[in-house]
C-alpha cells in the first residue's frame, strides 16, 4: 500500500513550451569599445590586415585593437562610401561631393575632385588593371593611377552599382546591355536586356556568384515594385524566383562566401545555396538589423557592418548558442538521453528538454529553486540531484516526479538497474534504488565518480581511489603522488581520464598511471574544469579554452577565445552525432565536431613605434645611441581581431658573437624595452610563435650601436695622454717650486723655534727672578730662627724640587698638561707655605684634557703675577686662586684671583721702583706671538673686567698624544 501511495504522490510537471533559437557566437562592436560612429556603409580588409569601415564619421581603420578616424583637410561633409583596395593595397573611398581619396602613408589624399560629374549624386567606383573607374552621374570615367589621364567610357550613368570586375574583365551595366572589355578590346555586347522590358533598371546591381553573373533590379509593371533577381545560365540571363523573406525586404549587397550567396538586407543577412534558379535557405544572422557589409577576414571571422549598430564580429560559424531566457541560462548539469535528445538543469533548479534536431528547448515548469547538481541516465530514467531534493525523469512518459535517493550529489554513476554511485560533501556512498539502503565506501569530502563496468572510481579530497567489484580500496598515485581529480571518464582504448585541479590530465590503464598531458605537452592550461571521452578523442575543458584531444595521434585541436568563447566556466560537455554540446553560466552551445576547428594562421607583427628616451623616432634597421640615452623601447602589433590570443612573442638581445636564449614576452604586452645598455654592439630579434610552436613568423632584426661615452672615445684618450703628461709637467714644476718654499719655510720655522726657546729660556729667568728667590729664602730663615727646622726642611725641599722641575721642563718644547698641572700645583704649595693659613687655591678641569702636549712655561707667570702682585698686596681677608682648564679647539685656562686687581697692582708696583719694566710679560708675550704666527690659530692672553680681583684668559694652541 505504501509503495501505490507513494506512486500516486509523485509529483508531475507540465511543459512550459517555449522555442530558443541558434545563433553563431559574436562580439558586437560598439561606442563602449572605441567605435567611433555606429552607422556604417561598407567594409574591406587589406593585405595587411587592417579592417576599414566607411562610416557616417568618416573613414575608420581598426588593427583589432584601436580604432583611427582618417580625414582631410578639403574634404567635404563627414561621410565616405565604396571602399575599394588597388594593386598597390592602397585603401580608395568617395563621397556624396565628388572627392576619391585614398590612403597612403597613413594619411588621407586626395586624388580627384569630381563634383561636376557626379552633380550632387554618390558614385560608384572599383579598379580596373591599373585605371581608376568611376559611374558617375555623367557618364563613366577611367582614370589612369600613373598619369592621371582621363577618359570617358560612357555618356550616361546607372544608379546602384553598375561595375564589376571579374577575371581581368569589365562589365558595365549601362542602358540596357551589359558590356565587357577584356585587354585591348573594350565595349563588347554582353547581354542585351531589351527582352527585360518589365524590368526598370533604375536600381541596378551587378554581382557575380560560381564565376556568373547575378543581376538584381526591381519589376516597375508592378505596383509594388517587385524585387527580381537574374542569374546566368547557359550564357543566359534566367530569374531567380526570391523567397518570401527577400520579397518583403531591401537587398543591399550580394557576396560570395565557401559556395553559400550571402545576402545583406534591411532585415538581417541570409544565405542561402543557388541550385540552378532555386535559392536554397540555410540561415539568417542578426534579423532586424540593417545590414551594410560583409567580410571574411584572414583569419576566418565574419565582420557585419549595420547601418545603426555598429559592427558584429562572428569568430566562428560552426559554434553556436541557443538563446535561453536570462534566469534560466546558468546551466549546472547535463547529459544526453537519445540520439537527438538533451536533459539539463539549471542553478536556479529549473529542468529542460533539448531537441536537437528541432533546435527547441521545454523546460518544466518547477516551484524548485535548488541546484541541479548532477544527472545520470540509465535505461528509460534520468536521475537528478538537486540541492535539497532528487528527481526521476521517465523518457517513455516524458513527466518528471519527485523520488529521494540522493541530494546535493556532486557527481552521480549508474552500476545497475538496482545501485547509483554518488560523491557527496562527506562521503561517497552505493544507494539501492529500490530499498534506499546505503553503503559508505568511505567518509570524505568527495568530487567525482567513474564505473567502467569492472572498477569504481572516486576523486576525493585527499587522492583518487579504486574499487574492485568487492569494494575492496586501493589508492590510485602518479610519480608516487595523490592525484586530486575533479571529473573522470574514459576513451575507446581503454583509457581512463582524469581531470586535475592543476596538473592537466592523468591517464590511467589498469588501475596504473600511465600519461599526463599538461602545458609542455599540448594543454592550453594546467587547470581543468570538465574532461568527456568521445570515441577516440578526448574533450577538455580547461579555464583557457575547450581542446579535443585525438588519444591514438596525440594531436590536440583548440578553441579559445579566438573562437568566441567568452566564458570558459564549463559545467558538462555532451558529445552527440556529429556535433558537441557544453553547457556553462552563459548558457547551452553546439559546437559542429568536422567545422568548428578553423586552420590556425600565424601573421607578421609590426612594430607600431620605436622610442629612444620616450621620443618617439622614425623606423630604421638599425640605430646608434649616445651614451646618454638610457631607454629604447620598441612597440609591436598583429593586426586582426584577437589575432595575438595565439601568439607568443619570443625576444633577445645578442652582442657581437655571443649566443643569447629567447626570452618570452609576457601574454598582453606588446612591448620590449631595455635600459641603460653597456657600450658595445647589439642585435634585437623578435619573432611570433603559435601557442602549438608549430608556426612561427619571420625574425624581425635591428641593430643597435650604443657609443661608449667620451672619456671612452680615441680622441679623448689621445687628450688624456696629453693633458696627463701636460699635468705632470707643471705639477713636478709646480712641486719643484714649492719644495724650494718649503725648504725656506723651514728655515725661517727653525729659526722661530730657536728664537722660541730663547724666549723660553728668558721667560724661565724672570720666572724665578730674585725676588721670588728672596723671598723663599727669607721664609726659610724665619722658620729656622723660630725653631720650625721641619718646616724649614720641608719648605726647602719643596722649593728646591721646584727649582729642579723647572730646570728639567726648560730643556723641553712641549710637556704634558699633566706635567704642567704638577708644576703649577708645587709652585702653588709653596706659595701657599709661605702665606700660610691666609693663602687657598682651587683648580677645576672642567674636559679630559690628560691626552694633549702644551708649550712649556705658559700659564706659571701669569699665576705668579695673581700671587705676587694681586693677593701679596692684599691686606685684609682671605687671598684665593681658582685655576680653571677647559679643551676646545684650544687649551682655554683661566686664572682668577680676589686680590687688589691689575690698576691697584700695577699703582703698587710704579711705586715700589718706577723705572723697573716686567720681563716676564713681554718674554709671554713674544712667545704667544710668535705660537700665533707657527699654529695659525686663534691664541693669546685676554683680561676680563671683573668687580674684585683679575681674571686672566689665557688661550694654548696643543696637539694631541
Amino acid at each position: 500500500m505504501k509503495k501505490i501511495a507513494y506512486i500516486f504522490c509523485f509529483f508531475c510537471f507540465a511543459f512550459g513550451f517555449t522555442s530558443y533559437a541558434q545563433h553563431p557566437l559574436y562580439t558586437h562592436l560598439t561606442e563602449k569599445d572605441g567605435l567611433p560612429d555606429i552607422e556604417f556603409y561598407d567594409i574591406v580588409e587589406d593585405k595587411e590586415g587592417f579592417i576599414w569601415l566607411a562610416a557616417d564619421k568618416g573613414l575608420i581603420r581598426y588593427d583589432g585593437k584601436e580604432f583611427k578616424n582618417y580625414s582631410h583637410p578639403e574634404k567635404r561633409g563627414l561621410s565616405v562610401f565604396g571602399l575599394e583596395l588597388d594593386i598597390n593595397n592602397r585603401l580608395w573611398c568617395n563621397n556624396i561631393s565628388g572627392q576619391f581619396f585614398y590612403v597612403e602613408n597613413d594619411s588621407l589624399r586626395l586624388f580627384k575632385d569630381l563634383k561636376k560629374e557626379v552633380k550632387g549624386q554618390l558614385a560608384s567606383f572599383l579598379f580596373y588593371k591599373e585605371n581608376l573607374v568611376v559611374s558617375a552621374e555623367t557618364g563613366v570615367y577611367s582614370f589612369d593611377l600613373k598619369t592621371n589621364d582621363r577618359e570617358k567610357l560612357f555618356e550616361k550613368r546607372e544608379l546602384g552599382y553598375p561595375l564589376l570586375v571579374k577575371n581581368d574583365t569589365l562589365f558595365n551595366l549601362h542602358d540596357d546591355i551589359i558590356k565587357a572589355s577584356k585587354k585591348d578590346t573594350v565595349g563588347i555586347l554582353k547581354y542585351d536586356l531589351k527582352k527585360y522590358k518589365k524590368y526598370r533598371f533604375n536600381r541596378k546591381m551587378i554581382s557575380s556568384f560560381n564565376e556568373k553573373l547575378l543581376v538584381y533590379s526591381f519589376d516597375t509593371d508592378n505596383k509594388k515594385k517587385k524585387p527580381v533577381l537574374l542569374y546566368e545560365i547557359g550564357g543566359k540571363l534566367k530569374e531567380v524566383q526570391l523567397p518570401k523573406e527577400l520579397l518583403e525586404t531591401d537587398i543591399v549587397r550580394f557576396y560570395e562566401n565557401e559556395d553559400d550567396l550571402w545576402i545583406c538586407t534591411h532585415n538581417g543577412i541570409y544565405v542561402y545555396g543557388l541550385n540552378g534558379t532555386t535559392l536554397l535557405y540555410k540561415n539568417v544572422y542578426f534579423k532586424n538589423k540593417v545590414i551594410s557589409g560583409f567580410l571574411k577576414d584572414r583569419n576566418n571571422n565574419y565582420w557585419i557592418s549595420t547601418l545603426r549598430n555598429g559592427v558584429y564580429i562572428i569568430p566562428n560559424l560552426h559554434i553556436e548558442n541557443y538563446e535561453i531566457d536570462e534566469d534560466k541560462m546558468n546551466i549546472s548539469a547535463m547529459k544526453s538521453i537519445g540520439k537527438d535528445s538533451l536533459i539539463l538543469g539549471s542553478t536556479k533548479g529549473d529542468v529542460g528538454i533539448v531537441n536537437t534536431s528541432s533546435k527547441k528547448i521545454n523546460f518544466f515548469k518547477t516551484n524548485y529553486k535548488d541546484k541541479v547538481y548532477s544527472i545520470c541516465n540509465y535505461k528509460d530514467r534520468v536521475y537528478l540531484s538537486l540541492g535539497r531534493q532528487s528527481l526521476v525523469y521517465n523518457k517513455q512518459t516524458k513527466r518528471i516526479h519527485k523520488e529521494e535517493f540522493c541530494n546535493n550529489a556532486k557527481d552521480l554513476s549508474v552500476l545497475n538497474d538496482d545501485n547509483i554511485l554518488y560523491a557527496a560533501h562527506s562521503s561517497a556512498s552505493i544507494i539501492n534504488l529500490k530499498t534506499k539502503e546505503k553503503h559508505s565506501l568511505r567518509r570524505a569530502r568527495s568530487y567525482t565518480t567513474h564505473f567502467d563496468k569492472e572498477n569504481m572510481y572516486v576523486g576525493y579530497v585527499d587522492g583518487l581511489m579504486k574499487y574492485n567489484k568487492k569494494r575492496e580500496e586501493s589508492k590510485i598515485l602518479f610519480k608516487n603522488k595523490p592525484i586530486f581529480a575533479i571529473d573522470i571518464d574514459e576513451t575507446n582504448n581503454g583509457i581512463i581520464w582524469v581531470a586535475t585541479f592543476k596538473d592537466g590530465v592523468v591517464g590511467i590503464k589498469d588501475g596504473v598511471a600511465i600519461t599526463n598531458y599538461t602545458t609542455k605537452n599540448g594543454l592550453l592550461s594546467n587547470q581543468i574544469n570538465k574532461i568527456k571521452g568521445d570515441g577516440e578523442s578526448l574533450w577538455i575543458a580547461t579555464d583557457k579554452g575547450l581542446q579535443a584531444l585525438n588519444v591514438n595521434t596525440q594531436k590536440f585541436k583548440n578553441l579559445s577565445r579566438k573562437d568566441g568563447l567568452s566564458s570558459f566556466n564549463i559545467s558538462e560537455i555532451v558529445p552527440l552525432e556529429d556535433n558537441v554540446f557544453f553547457s556553462s553560466n552563459k548558457g547551452l552551445f553546439k559546437i559542429d565536431k568536422n567545422k568548428a576547428f578553423k586552420s590556425s594562421n600565424i601573421f607578421d607583427f609590426y612594430f607600431t613605434s620605436i622610442l629612444v628616451d620616450d621620443k618617439e623616432v622614425q623606423e630604421n634597421k638599425s640605430y646608434s645611441l649616445n651614451p646618454q640615452n638610457k631607454k629604447i623601447q620598441f612597440n609591436f602589433h598583429t593586426n586582426g581581431y584577437l589575432s595575438e590570443d595565439n601568439i607568443t612573442y619570443y625576444y633577445k638581445l645578442e652582442e657581437a658573437n655571443k649566443k643569447e636564449k629567447w626570452s618570452i614576452v609576457s601574454k598582453g604586452v606588446n612591448q620590449v624595452t631595455f635600459n641603460n645598455l653597456a657600450a658595445g654592439k647589439y642585435v634585437f630579434k623578435l619573432k611570433g610563435v603559435q601557442h602549438n610552436g608549430k608556426k612561427e613568423t619571420t625574425v624581425k632584426t635591428i641593430e643597435l650601436t650604443v657609443k661608449p661615452p667620451f672619456y671612452k672615445e680615441w680622441w679623448f684618450i689621445m687628450l688624456a695622454i696629453v693633458s696627463l703628461f701636460s699635468f705632470l709637467w707643471v705639477y713636478f714644476s709646480n712641486r719643484i717650486k714649492k719644495l724650494k718654499i718649503k725648504q725656506r719655510e723651514a728655515v725661517e720655522k727653525e729659526r722661530m723655534q730657536k728664537q722660541l726657546v730663547a724666549s723660553k729660556l728668558e721667560s724661565l729667568q724672570s720666572q724665578m727672578n730674585p725676588h721670588f728667590t728672596f723671598n723663599a729664602l727669607n721664609s726659610i730663615q724665619n722658620l729656622i730662627l723660630k725653631g720650625d727646622k721641619f718646616e724649614a726642611y720641608d719648605y726647602l725641599t719643596k722649593f728646591s724640587l721646584l727649582i729642579r722641575e723647572n730646570l728639567n721642563m726648560s730643556k723641553k718644547s712641549f710637556v704634558t698638561f699633566d706635567e704642567e698641572l704638577k708644576m703649577l700645583i708645587k709652585y702653588l704649595d709653596l706659595e701657599k707655605l709661605r702665606f700660610r693659613d691666609r693663602f687657598e687655591y682651587e683648580v677645576v678641569i672642567v674636559n679630559d684634557i690628560s691626552d694633549i702636549k702644551i708649550p712649556t712655561m705658559i700659564i706659571q707667570p701669569y699665576v705668579e703675577n695673581a700671587v705676587k702682585h694681586g693677593l701679596l698686596n692684599k691686606e685684609v681677608g682671605e687671598r684665593k686662586l681658582k685655576l680653571s682648564f677647559e679643551k676646545t679647539d684650544v687649551l682655554r685656562c683661566t686664572v682668577e684671583d680676589n686680590g687688589v686687581g691689575v690698576e691697584k697692582a700695577q699703582k703698587i708696583k710704579e711705586s715700589k721702583n718706577k723705572s723697573r719694566k716686567s720681563f716676564s710679560t713681554s718674554a709671554i708675550q713674544d712667545r704667544m706671538k710668535f705660537l700665533k704666527d707657527y699654529y695659525k690659530t686663534d691664541i693669546g692672553v685676554t683680561y676680563e673686567k671683573v668687580e674684585v680681583g683679575t681674571k686672566v684668559i689665557i688661550k694654548i694652541p696643543y696637539t694631541k698624544l
